[in-house]
């Protein structure tokens, strides 16, 4: 299981939530997320914001999205989307 952290999570049908953890497990799939509201051991933190999506089984997979416009609340021109696992 892997931990990582980020200034917004973005949920389908919820919306951007601020300073969220998400944990992937070993098959790089997201089984949990919840608020960061302390400092919590493994985790890594990602500038930018984290979204997450369901693939064709409905299962979750994260996406780093950095830079990111935070005025705007959407990426940035030269934003790069990475899979997290």
């Amino acid at each position: 299981m892997k931990r990582f952290a980020a200034h917004y999570l973005y949920v389908p049908k919820k919306g951007f939530l601020k300073q969220q953890v998400i944990e992937v497990g070993e098959d790089g799939f997201v089984f949990n997320f919840f608020p960061l509201s302390e400092e919590i051991e493994c985790v890594s933190w990602l500038p930018g914001v984290i979204c997450l999506e369901e693939n064709k089984e409905l299962k979750l997979q994260a996406f780093h999205l950095y830079p990111f416009d935070f005025k705007e609340m959407k990426p940035a021109v030269d934003t790069r989307r990475r899979l997290l696992r």
